[in-house]
């Protein structure tokens, strides 16, 4: 465009000339355009670098061992949130975004941790919320899968490791329609007070979804919402073709208007138009990005009030964590 721009300028000038030459001697050629020379000692003008496509860190405690979910403060732009998966303590890590652990949150209400592998953050009537999810299935046989919502403390700030506790304010006890399934990823839209969750061993990962209006004790069937677009293995994959597209993480922006996910190896973004639900965005074909080559990345966030870049964590000791910017 630029180029484009500058051939109409040089046009307009050399017609310009032309057209005064023509009508007589009064008009006085253009003079060609002076350069403008910086005076001396003047600084150059700060140019912008590209964001680097993949910062990493490591989490500096061995404890965070098994990091299966992530999700970004409500609270904070420089804090995250992570859990460990099966036979893990009922606890929550804070970190920082450098991988820094600032603070451990136990969860009072929750009586064990069975196998809690994602978890996700929201706001809902102006209150910061962590949803944990109880939900992982390997061999599908839960009938009923649990979700814990505690409200996301503030932090002191302090030089340790801030110990806090919190009791649940929701506690949902849901099942699938079909029967168990095994299940790794957790988003919730904070506008429709609605958690979604991505089923992980399917041919065809399915989306489905609950309210969280209201905790549930009587084990409710969640909503199917049909396949999400994913790809599958290509011909040539030399890998374990089945869990090549399965689902391992998940999240929504802070506009509500775009969500991610990621198998083992490939982050997605799904883009959402105004007036369509997440189903209808899953149903689209996403915009697929390469993961690092960790061991078992089953955890990812947006950046706080960004839709471009994400976080990840992987299981392993010491975990890694990176911010990546397709």
């Amino acid at each position: 465009m630029k180029q484009i721009r500058n051939w109409a300028a040089a046009f307009w000038i050399g017609s310009a000339g032309l057209v005064l030459a023509a009508c007589g001697d009064s008009a006085a050629p253009l003079a060609p355009a002076t350069p403008v020379v910086p005076a001396p000692g003047t600084p150059a003008e700060p140019t912008t670098p590209a964001e680097p496509r993949l910062v990493e860190y490591t989490v500096d405690d061995p404890l965070i061992n098994e990091s299966s979910g992530l999700a970004r403060s409500q609270r904070r732009d420089d804090v995250l949130w992570t859990l460990n998966d099966s036979g893990g303590a009922t606890e929550l890590y804070a970190i920082t975004t450098e991988g820094k652990h600032i603070a451990t949150l136990s969860i009072t209400g929750a009586p064990a941790n069975l196998d809690w592998e994602d978890l996700a953050s929201y706001s809902n009537g102006g209150t910061p919320y962590l949803l944990i999810g109880d939900m992982g299935d390997n061999s599908a046989f839960r009938p009923v899968i649990t979700f814990y919502r505690v409200e996301e403390p503030a932090l002191a700030g302090g030089s340790g490791i801030e110990s806090l506790s919190a009791t649940p304010t929701g506690i949902y006890n849901v099942a699938y329609p079909e029967g168990p399934r095994d299940n790794e990823s957790l988003a919730v839209d904070g506008v429709e007070n609605t958690a979604y969750v991505i089923s992980k061993r399917d041919a065809k990962p399915t989306l489905y979804s609950f309210s969280l209006a209201q905790p549930t004790a009587l084990f409710p069937l969640m909503s199917n919402l049909g396949a999400i677009n994913v790809p599958r293995a290509p011909a040539d994959y030399m890998g374990n073709v089945d869990s090549f597209n399965w689902i391992t993480a998940m999240d929504f922006d802070d506009a509500l208007d775009r969500a991610y996910a990621a198998s083992l190896i490939t982050g997605y973004f799904w883009d959402r138009a105004p007036g369509e639900s997440w189903a209808q965005a899953f149903a689209k074909a996403p915009t697929p990005f390469d993961l690092p080559d960790y061991s078992q990345i089953e955890a990812g966030t947006f950046i706080r009030g960004r839709r471009d870049a994400v976080y990840i964590t992987s299981e392993g000791a010491p975990a890694p964590l990176a911010r990546i910017t397709p």
